[in-house]
């Protein structure tokens, strides 16, 4: 049985290690933190679960790109909701549920691009996303309104990232019932179920090709190592730092001109008891998500996230929580004083946490002018050493789910991933 090791517990990197430990491989995921996840993590604060960085999803219908990514892994078991009501956005203060593709001709000439999983892009794919809205005549305040879930700055994405995240979530999206960590529980099950292992406090701290030159051996912080093909869910340049000896110039110089997203920062609130009607629907206010967590039995929320992106420090952490509280009472006046406690967490926060250079939430910019240069392949220098996650495709569950299955296409051969997804259908 071959040997995989795979660096980061994320969502790239446990799709990876079930799709690697079903085809035969012996998989060691190296996990730095405490719990595996990455952004699939939650916490808890004031007797509350809070989810850091999964919320809700979409394109979970049968036949839709996450179901066929979920299905065969015994994702769509878990306990999905879909979401009762379409995202809300509201613009100068007048709310506006977004429309369903289909009402809407223009947004339907998207669906060949939403359902393009591959990332062979088009002449079409590489337009600029709000150029085409505005050249369609479309509402750009509101069909943009939901741009957290994009990257920025808005000028700058693809007609191919917003097809393939917004039409989905213009259909419909899901809540999980326990939230991120219910998926990442299952996915390590999975792993472990399969004889792989799910290590925690196992910090990679270099690679190296091994004697037959095919695979890699990865050590550890504590002296620990571990060989066999490596699959890598960090930072490319992160992952590239940890080469030794290191990678040829050229590739490195190519990594370090592509630059990062923005990051977020997000204020978890604690309601008080009884004070505002739970709503299962995302809701943007000026670009802000506002996402509620769980409701007690009479449909009350016990508490709601306010996520924002930033482009640099905040230095006032405090305040620029109170300010977000302040936006949100444009659609709830009543949240400022129904708020019992809350806690936030900053770029620099994530950036401790995934590695993510400058806390960026969604990694390497995927900028439309530079499409084909921006996206990086899974193959790199190094025999035996893959990359996977956010960075190399789009960013979210899809995003990154499908990534993953294109890393291991790479490893296993497009024939395996085919039978197994049905993609051929």
């Amino acid at each position: 049985m071959p040997d995989a090791v795979v660096i980061g517990s994320g969502l790239g990197g446990l799709v990876c290690a079930s799709i690697l430990s079903r085809n035969g491989y012996r998989v060691t995921v190296l996990e730095k933190g405490a719990q595996a996840g990455g952004c699939l993590q939650s916490f808890v604060r004031g007797g509350i679960r809070f989810d850091t960085g999964f919320h809700s999803v979409a394109a979970l219908a049968p036949g839709e790109p996450l179901y066929r990514v979920f299905k065969p892994l015994g994702l769509m078991d878990l306990p999905w909701k879909k979401v009762s009501s379409p995202d809300e956005v509201v613009v100068e203060g007048v709310p506006h549920f977004l429309p369903k593709p289909a009402e809407l001709p223009e947004l339907q000439r998207l669906a060949p691009l939403a359902y393009d999983i591959g990332m062979d892009f088009s002449e079409t794919a590489a337009l600029s996303a709000l150029g085409w809205l505005r050249r369609s005549g479309l509402d750009e305040k509101v069909l943009l309104g939901a741009r957290l879930r994009l990257q920025s700055p808005l000028e700058e994405v693809s007609l191919h990232e917003y097809a393939h995240i917004t039409y989905h979530f213009l259909n419909g999206s899901w809540r999980l019932e326990g939230g991120g960590k219910v998926l990442a529980d299952a996915l390590e099950a999975d792993i472990r179920a399969r004889g792989g292992f799910v290590l925690t406090r196992k910090e990679a701290v270099e690679i190296n090709p091994d004697d037959t030159g095919t695979c890699c051996r990865v050590r550890c912080a504590d002296g620990s190592v571990y060989e066999g093909i490596v699959v890598s869910d960090i930072h490319p340049l992160l992952t590239a730092a940890l080469v030794k000896p290191r990678l040829r110039s050229s590739y490195l110089k190519r990594l370090s001109v592509l630059r990062n997203g923005n990051g977020i920062f997000t204020t978890y609130i604690k309601l008080k008891q009884k004070k505002i009607r739970f709503q299962d629907h995302a809701i943007s206010i000026d670009g802000m998500l506002v996402h509620f967590g769980s409701a007690d039995e009479e449909g009350y929320a016990l508490s709601v996230d306010l996520m924002r992106q930033v482009d640099g420090p905040v230095q006032d952490r405090e305040a620029f929580a109170q300010d977000c509280i302040r936006k949100a009472s444009v659609r709830f006046p009543e949240l400022e004083e129904s708020v019992e406690a809350f806690w936030t967490s900053t770029p620099e926060t994530w950036q401790r946490f995934t590695g993510s250079p400058g806390g960026s939430a969604y990694g390497i910019l995927k900028e439309y002018k530079r499409l084909s240069v921006c996206v990086v392949s899974p193959r790199t220098p190094l025999p035996g050493l893959y990359l996977t996650g956010q960075n190399l495709g789009l960013h979210g569950v899809l995003g990154v789910s499908y990534t993953a299955v294109r890393t291991c296409s790479v490893i296993l051969g497009a024939q395996v991933i085919n039978e197994m997804f049905n993609f051929a259908s």
